[in-house]
């Protein structure tokens, strides 16, 4: 806490993933993503989940100071996809999703959304 990942060797992990029921997963439909923090003891230190109605979703994780994680979702398009929305997002670029915000609450020793 209280400094950069790389001058004190931080030992937490930062994981999103996203999947789907559904096939391709490169289609608009609804799709499961869940953000983790753990450390190498695996204790975790947040834990959330979304859906979104989207086709490939990209992620930006920005956590430069211990205290505070800002995420960007954004639907993206493939392609390798051939059907008309991907190509569509292709031309159009991305379209942003959701861009949250957490702060480690020292008290619950857990990040916590603030927006």
């Amino acid at each position: 806490p209280g400094s950069k990942p790389h001058e004190n060797n931080w030992e937490y992990k930062a994981l999103v993933v996203v999947s789907s029921n559904q096939s391709p997963i490169t289609k608009k439909s609804k799709k499961n993503v869940q953000i983790k923090v753990f450390d190498k003891s695996k204790i975790t230190f947040l834990k959330d989940d979304f859906e979104f109605i989207s086709a490939s979703i990209g992620v930006n994780v920005v956590w430069e100071t211990f205290k505070e994680i800002r995420v960007e979702f954004i639907e993206v398009g493939n392609e390798y996809a051939k059907d008309s929305y991907n190509e569509q997002l292709l031309k159009s670029g991305p379209n942003r999703l959701l861009e949250l915000t957490y702060q480690y609450d020292q008290e619950s020793n857990k990040f916590k959304r603030v927006n």
